[in-house]
């Protein structure tokens, strides 16, 4: 769950941070995905499993995740599905502490940077116009009477 950190000063988000930091490095080991527990028939016609009403052979535990856009799986042990079942979880911890760094960080860089003055606009440096600081050579703006 992520908090709404608008509206803290700048003493209160970098504790916030650091904070949120010590919580991501307590997280027990993760993995992320879903695990699904079910049954399945083999497709050999004399096997039990083919029989009307059968389950199939199982329960068994499959591990699935994305990776760079490609769905992966893995059969896990039995004795094991608890054990991945709480890496999940922990991913799910993970990630909302991660939201939550971000959110900090988000709100860290509004206050650092100043909001803009009001008046006249910052003079504009153009490529073309070494007088203002800017580099010869660069494209020029131009109008249609001034081409």
């Amino acid at each position: 769950m992520v908090r709404d950190y608008t509206g803290m000063k700048l003493g209160e988000l970098e504790e916030a941070r650091r904070l949120v930091l010590e919580r991501i490095a307590a997280v027990p080991a993760f993995r992320r995905g879903s695990l699904q527990i079910g049954y399945r028939k083999c497709g050999n016609a004399s096997c039990g499993c083919a029989q009307p009403g059968a389950r199939g052979h199982g329960p068994r535990a499959l591990w699935t995740r994305t990776v760079k856009g490609l769905s992966r799986g893995q059969v896990i042990p039995m004795d094991r599905a608890e054990q991945v079942q709480g890496e999940l979880e922990n991913y799910s911890q993970f990630a909302d502490l991660v939201e939550d760094f971000v959110e900090i960080n988000e709100e860290l860089c509004k206050l650092r940077v100043p909001p803009p003055k009001r008046g006249r606009p910052p003079k504009t440096v153009t490529a073309s116009d070494p007088a203002s600081g800017g580099e010869k050579g660069g494209s020029v703006a131009r109008t249609k009477m001034g081409s």
